[in-house]
C-alpha cells in the first residue's frame, strides 16, 4: 500500500472530510480575529495557532473514532458504513489510547494556562458522555444536542480566544469571549440540530431518541428562527467588536455567492430543515469557513507584511471552499459575459 493509499485509508478512517474544513477552519477563525484584536502581528502568534490546531485536530480524531466505536452495532442494523467495524478489538483500542495519549501531551504543553486546559479537556468529557454507555447522551435528547454544540464549537472557539490572548500576552477580553461564546453555542446547536434532521430515518430505524426524532418539524422549524436570530446578533456583535471592514465587505461576497448558488444551480438556502428533493445550502457555513478567515488575512496583509505567509498556509491547508467558491464566482461572470456578447449581435 502506498503512501497515497495510507492517508487515503487513514483519512476515511477518522472521517477527515466531514471537520476539516467544515469545522477546523472556523476556529481557526476565532485565532485570527483575537490575534487581529490583540493588536501583535499575525505572524507573531502562527506557531501557536498551529499548535491549538493540532491539539483540535487530535481531539476532533477522537470524537470520530469513537463515535464510531460505539456506533458499530446501530451502524451495522441501518446498512450504514462503520469503518471501525472492519478493525480488530486490538486496533480500536490502539486507536483511542493513542489518540487520549496525544491529546494529554498537547495539555501538558497548554499547563499553566489554566482556562485553555479546562476548555480543552471539556472537549473531549463532554463527546466522550456524547458516545459511551451509560451515558450515552446522543440518545437523550436536549442534552446530547448540548454535548455535540458545546464539543464542537463552544469550547473549541473559547479555547481559541483564551490560547491566543495568552500567546498575545494580553489580558482575558471577557466581552469578545462572550461575544464568541455566544455565537460559537447557537451555531454549534443549529449544526447538530441539521445533521440529526438529516439523519432522522436512520434514527428511526434504530431506535435512537435524539432531540430531532422527539419533536415535530414546526417545533424545529420554530428553534431554527430563534437560533438562527440570536447567532446572527451575536456574528453581528463579533464583526462589529472587530471593526474590520473587510469582514464587512466579506459578507457582502458571500451574500452574492448565496444568490449565484440560489440563482444558477437552484441550491435553495436553509437554516436548519432540509426540503426534500433539493439541493440546499446551509446559510453562512461558507462564510465561516472561507470568507471570514480570508477577509481577516487581507485585511491583516494590508498592514503586516509577513501574514501573507499565514494566508498562503491558510489556503493550502482549506482548500476547497475557496476553490469552489472562485468555480461558482467565474461560471456566473462568464455566463454574464457570454449573455452581454450574444446579446450585442
Amino acid at each position: 500500500m502506498g503512501v497515497a493509499a495510507i492517508f487515503g485509508f487513514v483519512g476515511k478512517l477518522i472521517r477527515a472530510s466531514e471537520w476539516w474544513e467544515h469545522k477546523l477552519a472556523v476556529l481557526v477563525a476565532v485565532a485570527y480575529a483575537t490575534a487581529l484584536l490583540s493588536e501583535v502581528p499575525i505572524i507573531q502568534v502562527a506557531w501557536h495557532i498551529l499548535f491549538y490546531l493540532g491539539a483540535l485536530t487530535v481531539a476532533a480524531t477522537y470524537v470520530s473514532l469513537i463515535n464510531d466505536f460505539t456506533d458499530i452495532e446501530e451502524d451495522l442494523a441501518v446498512g450504514k458504513a462503520n469503518k471501525m467495524a472492519n478493525l480488530s478489538p486490538k486496533i480500536r483500542w490502539s486507536l483511542l489510547l493513542g489518540c487520549i495519549g496525544l491529546g494529554g501531551v498537547f495539555t501538558v504543553f497548554m499547563w499553566p494556562d489554566k482556562l485553555s486546559v479546562v476548555l480543552y479537556l471539556a472537549t473531549w468529557i463532554v463527546f466522550s458522555l456524547y458516545s459511551i454507555r451509560p451515558f450515552r447522551l446522543k440518545e437523550r435528547g436536549i442534552w446530547g444536542v448540548l454535548c455535540d454544540a458545546t464539543g464542537a464549537h463552544f469550547f473549541p472557539s473559547l479555547l481559541m480566544v483564551a490560547g491566543m490572548g495568552r500567546a498575545a500576552g494580553v489580558d482575558l477580553d471577557l466581552l469578545w469571549f462572550s461575544f464568541v461564546g455566544l455565537w460559537a453555542l447557537m451555531f454549534g446547536i443549529r449544526g447538530i440540530l441539521w445533521h440529526q434532521y438529516l439523519d432522522m430515518e436512520n434514527d428511526f430505524k434504530t431506535q435512537m431518541r435524539t432531540f430531532a426524532t422527539r419533536v415535530s418539524t414546526g417545533t424545529l422549524r420554530s428553534i431554527a428562527v430563534a437560533l438562527f436570530s440570536v447567532e446572527i446578533v451575536a456574528l453581528f456583535a463579533m464583526l462589529g467588536y472587530l471593526g474590520l471592514g473587510a469582514n464587512w465587505i466579506a459578507l457582502m461576497l458571500y451574500g452574492v455567492l448565496l444568490w449565484i448558488r440560489y440563482a444558477r444551480y437552484a441550491n435553495y438556502p436553509i437554516i436548519l430543515l432540509t426540503p426534500k428533493g433539493r439541493d440546499t445550502q446551509v446559510v453562512l457555513l461558507d462564510y465561516y469557513q472561507v470568507f471570514f478567515p480570508i477577509g481577516m488575512l487581507l485585511a491583516a496583509a494590508c498592514t503586516q507584511p509577513f501574514a501573507w505567509v499565514i494566508l498562503v498556509g491558510h489556503v493550502s491547508l482549506f482548500p476547497s471552499g475557496l476553490a469552489y467558491a472562485l468555480r461558482d464566482y467565474w461560471m456566473a461572470l462568464d455566463a454574464v459575459y457570454r449573455q452581454v456578447v450574444y446579446s450585442s449581435k
